[in-house]
């Protein structure tokens, strides 16, 4: 008969042998079982075996299940903790969850009741540990291929460059697309009760390769204006849908001041690269605000003479008046590896440019920044263009 693969460890943490002994019978044949009868010895077995679930009993001499509690998840904020409690000990039970505990159980519990939990929670936090491996990966990735591309010299040759980029980030996009979809189906045929927190958290992440594969297809379109692709673009619209693209930042006060009728601010674009470089401002000014303490970003839409002017503020960090002139250069040493490669504001200029617009940046360290974009209007671009034909009504 071949040995059963075992499914995860299991740390019980409980000062009556009785508890202690049948949690280890009961579950011994499907887990590795470590058992402690006090907190601080349960503390140092967390510390060396890692386990995927706690299970602790909330009355305890020397030292409480509450105060366990509290101590287990200054380490690992992370792995699932279910509590055991007596049927008077209901209200520290719920204390308990307050503190961070995942569940609690009554004493005495029923066989079954325990081994469908114990797989549910163990299920959980081999999740939650996958999903951090997920964002890891994704995050050194990110910052070898910023290394990489860095090397360039400031793209001397943008033709090669551009190459190197897009040859370097398909392969390892498309594994962690495979890497995602693998998570996905776990959560569907698990159906866990946390599977909503798992699905955002892998939204989040899939969201930000998505962000990726467009940064690819943005940098191939550098330079090859597809006038197939050009649309009546609604300006206080688009920027509408990147505030909601925003919108997981809450806290963050948004307003957009439009003068006129609304219809007069349509320009002439394709409208996947006219979105992602005004998405890529919002996201920067949501950075800049992110320490502060009533975020806030505003946009104002006015017309001079046939151009839309766009002014984007915010009431972040601002920038240093001498970096001011290096944010357009791509990779350029102001930038960070959390920040970014340095390419964002490259790309949204260079969008503008194609587009036959401009961008301006004023700035003041701890007073904010101002963007203005101005575009033309479709009508005035529709002679900057020798396809008009081919623009279609978005």
């Amino acid at each position: 008969m071949e040995p059963t693969t075992l499914q995860g460890k299991i740390l019980v943490i409980d000062d009556e042998r009785g508890p202690r002994e049948s949690l280890r019978m009961v579950l011994k044949y499907d887990y590795e079982i470590f058992l402690a009868d006090r907190v601080d010895g349960g503390v140092k077995l967390l510390q060396e075996q890692e386990p995927d679930l706690v299970i602790m009993d909330i009355r305890m001499p020397e030292k409480s299940g509450i105060e366990g509690l509290q101590e287990i998840r200054a380490i690992d904020p992370h792995v699932s903790i279910v509590m055991l409690t007596g049927y008077g000990d209901l209200e520290t039970a719920q204390q308990a969850i307050r503190y961070g505990a995942t569940d609690y159980l009554q004493k005495p519990f029923d066989a079954m009741d325990i081994q469908n939990i114990v797989k549910k929670y163990v299920d959980r936090s081999r999740l939650t540990c996958r999903k951090r491996q997920a964002q890891e990966e994704l995050q050194k990735m990110t910052q070898s291929l910023s290394r990489e591309v860095g090397k360039t010299n400031k793209l001397t040759s943008l033709g090669a460059a551009s190459s190197e980029l897009v040859h370097d980030l398909r392969n390892p996009l498309t594994i962690i697309r495979g890497y995602l979809d693998l998570l996905n189906y776990e959560l569907k045929e698990k159906q866990d009760s946390s599977s909503s927190e798992m699905n955002e958290y892998l939204d989040q992440i899939e969201r930000n390769v998505e962000r990726c594969a467009d940064l690819v297809e943005s940098w191939r379109a550098l330079g090859r204006f597809d006038f197939s692709k050009l649309q009546r673009l609604n300006l206080p619209k688009l920027l509408n849908d990147c505030f909601r693209d925003a919108a997981a930042h809450s806290d963050i006060s948004f307003s957009l001041q439009v003068e006129g009728i609304e219809e007069q601010y349509e320009m002439l674009g394709e409208r996947l690269q006219v979105k992602r470089a005004f998405q890529n401002l919002i996201d920067n000014a949501v950075s800049a605000i992110a320490r502060e303490p009533d975020p806030s970003i505003s946009v104002h839409f006015s017309i001079n003479h046939s151009d839309i002017t766009v002014k984007l503020k915010d009431n972040g960090c601002g920038v240093d008046t001498q970096k001011l002139r290096w944010i357009f250069e791509p990779f350029d040493n102001t930038a960070t590896i959390e920040k970014g490669a340095g390419l964002g504001l490259f790309i949204t200029k260079k969008v503008l440019e194609e587009h036959r617009g401009s961008m301006e940046f004023e700035s003041r360290l701890g007073m904010g920044t101002t963007v203005m974009v101005r575009v033309p209007q479709a009508h005035t671009a529709l002679g900057y263009y020798s396809s008009p034909e081919s623009m279609i009504q978005a």
